[in-house]
């Protein structure tokens, strides 16, 4: 068993240590504080640590397994000490660190796998095979992956299986939680299972047979974000783009940029409203012209094209930011066409350009130095770095996951949330309320997510970020703007009717294949709660928005530093 050592550090026993060293080698087990303090170093998603530079909760040990059958002996192993556990793969903000002192964290950067299957437009990966491999890997033979907002770095295994996760291509490759093909899965029990295609040992390029859909039970929209055992490989869908081989690139960083290879335009539609934006997506959909559409706000656009902050504040004084980074060109969409032939691309070309300008819109003019770098943050996903250049703390708030109907008032209550705190000698970083990034999955629906930017050394401007994403779910209780996507474990309880009976369904999966909670998650719903809590929880709801309890909640977060 697990010997307590301080108030949030537990030394491993002899017993374990013997047995998990049997298992990987002693090479592949530690806990020496030294080397265990890199997997505490860390405070949140896209934000430097600040105050106490550690999480308060650090693992007991980490392992490292090189095979799926090591995974399941290790699970089984903490299972029979009593020991909780966490996978880890890319490590990319808090979601991957352990969440109670008695967690062995299975560290899977040895199970690296990565196959590219031209001919079925498919790859079979492991955990730790980055998004910028795979996508590498993949412009060898025309094609490319979904990249979520984590960017280049992020594991795409763990965001097809385990924790939402949406990208800004999504137009045209879909999002990971439907790319995920045949699976391979360690359960809380330590038994591999194998799903799809590769249950029968047919390969990896089919998700489910006849029945349920397993997809659905494990990963849904959001997923049990480590909450279900540890996924070890997947095959995981690609997407044909009209460029084969090395992506090029020019120029020095922080300006990286690509030239448009033939056969694509970028273009940056501006429009004189949010209602005439509204209107012209629905046609653009309609016809499924448009590679990928994006809306970022304008000064994001503006850390983009811009090298440094210093220059973009000089820039935004003297008013010489490009044309898509002014704050009055707002209502717009960075467009993307990309074509297979000379005819195809005429056709987009001028369809997308009859559209915007029949609902008033107009385009910005851009330099091709202006393009290349839109063009090669946005083929990459590097715009997440460009985003976080401008504080030292950032989190993410809204998730609408709904119609583009709700397009206006998305941006108007994101606005209405961040407005006093972005003012001059607000809490927040001094800019724009406008901090919403829109863009359409598949044709069907919007995605809309609001940035909150703070100081991360700053108690007060801690506690304004926190009120901001709390006062986005209370706000979407009292005046939903359509379905909220980032539910955020137990918020998915309490949000409780407005979503169904999904955090009831997710919680059976959990109790039926973890009903000790040995997968430890902060992520998931709160496992084995009593059926009379799960029915009464969401009458609590209105607590939960009431001014009061939202400035004592977020005082105690920006007091806390996490």
């Amino acid at each position: 068993m697990a010997q307590k050592k301080a108030k949030h550090r537990m030394v491993l026993s002899p017993q374990a240590r013997t047995e998990l060293e049997t298992i990987l080698g002693a090479r592949y087990v530690t806990d020496d504080p030294a080397l265990m303090s890199g997997y505490a170093w860390n405070t949140g998603v896209g934000k430097i640590p600040g105050g106490d530079k550690f999480v308060p909760i650090w693992p007991i040990a980490v392992v490292l397994p090189a095979t799926t059958e090591e995974v399941a002996a290790v699970v089984k192993c903490c299972k029979r000490h009593g020991l909780s556990f966490r996978p880890h793969s890319t490590g990319y903000g808090s979601m991957g660190c352990v969440t109670s002192p008695d967690s062995i964290c299975i560290d899977l950067r040895r199970m690296n796998h990565l196959e590219v299957l031209p001919e079925d437009r498919m790859a079979v990966i492991g955990p730790y095979a980055t998004a910028n491999q795979l996508q590498a890997e993949a412009r060898k033979h025309g094609l490319t992956c979904h990249v979520v907002g984590a960017g280049p770095a992020h594991s795409p295994l763990a965001s097809a299986t385990s924790l939402i996760g949406v990208g800004i291509t999504s137009q045209f490759t879909s999002a990971n939680m439907r790319n995920m093909l045949a699976w391979e899965w360690v359960t809380p029990e330590g038994e591999i299972i194998r799903g799809g295609s590769a249950a029968s040992g047919l390969g990896w390029y089919a998700s489910d047979g006849p029945g349920p859909g397993t997809r659905g039970l494990l990963r849904g929209f959001f997923g049990g974000g480590g909450g279900l055992g540890v996924f070890t490989r997947i095959g995981i869908k690609l997407f044909p783009i009209n460029q084969k081989g090395k992506m090029q690139t020019v120029g020095q960083v922080p300006q990286l940029r690509s030239p448009l290879p033939p056969n694509t335009a970028l273009l940056h539609a501006i429009f004189p409203d949010y209602d005439a934006q509204r209107a012209a997506t629905f046609d653009l959909l309609q016809d499924d012209v448009c590679t990928v559409m994006l809306r970022m706000p304008p000064d994001h656009v503006g850390w983009t094209l811009t090298q440094s902050n210093a220059e973009f504040v000089r820039r935004t004084r003297d008013g010489t930011l490009p044309e898509p980074a002014r704050q009055e060109n707002g209502a717009s969409w960075t467009i993307l066409i990309a074509s297979r032939s000379a005819a195809e691309h005429q056709w987009r070309d001028e369809t997308v350009r009859e559209i915007v300008t029949r609902h008033g819109g107009r385009f910005a003019t851009m330099t091709a130095e202006e393009e290349g770098v839109l063009y090669h943050n946005l083929a990459t996903s590097q715009y997440v770095p460009r985003v976080l250049r401008a504080s030292g703390g950032i989190t993410t708030s809204f998730g609408v996951l709904d119609s583009f109907h709700f397009l206006p008032k998305a941006v108007e209550m994101g606005e209405m949330m961040l407005a006093k705190d972005t003012a001059p000698g607000g809490d927040l970083c001094e800019g724009s309320p406008d901090e919403q990034w829109i863009w359409p999955h598949e044709g069907r629906y919007m995605w809309a997510e609001n940035i909150i930017h703070f100081d991360a050394t700053s108690e007060a401007s801690r506690a304004a970020g926190a009120r901001a994403l709390i006062g986005h779910f209370a706000a979407q209780w009292k005046d939903p703007v359509g379905m909220t996507g980032l539910l955020v474990g137990p918020i998915q309880d309490i949000t409780g009717p407005r979503i169904g009976k999904a955090p009831a369904f997710a919680r059976k999966v959990k109790t039926y294949f973890d009903k000790d909670d040995r997968s430890k998650t902060k992520e998931h719903v709160i496992p084995n709660m009593p059926p009379l809590v799960e029915k009464i929880l969401p009458a609590f709801r209105p607590v939960f928005s009431s001014a009061l309890v939202l400035n004592v909640m977020s005082k105690m977060v920006g007091k806390n530093g996490t």
